[in-house]
């Protein structure tokens, strides 16, 4: 994600999601892509998002900085992958985490 900018592609609401300021990337041992040294259902990195993009019948999400942490089980086990919620929910505080920059800032390759 941090190499190709962003996360997706994802069926999504393009109007709710145009809402929302962050994406949250949470492991899911089933899906496609696998982030190594995160239990099933760890949430583990942030990303301010920079646009949505529509490919196709989907969409990706740039962003623009991203922090890392470990917040174990933080997604419900529902069968969509893309929720709406708050940080708070989440427990996660924008303020006290450490923001990097994207090698390059290059949006989404799609």
């Amino acid at each position: 994600m941090v190499s190709q900018g962003g996360i997706g592609p994802w069926k999504l609401d393009q109007d709710r999601a145009s809402a929302c300021l962050y994406v949250v990337a949470v492991r899911n041992r089933g899906g496609d892509v696998d982030e190594e040294g995160f239990d099933h259902r760890t949430a583990f990195m942030i990303g301010k998002i920079s646009e949505i993009v529509q490919a196709g019948h989907r969409h990706v999400i740039a962003f623009s900085e991203y922090a890392t942490f470990d917040i174990p089980n933080a997604w419900d086990g529902s069968r969509n992958p893309v929720a709406y919620t708050n940080l708070d929910k989440l427990k996660i505080d924008p303020a006290t985490l450490e923001w990097r920059k994207l090698p390059g800032s290059s949006p989404f390759n799609v």
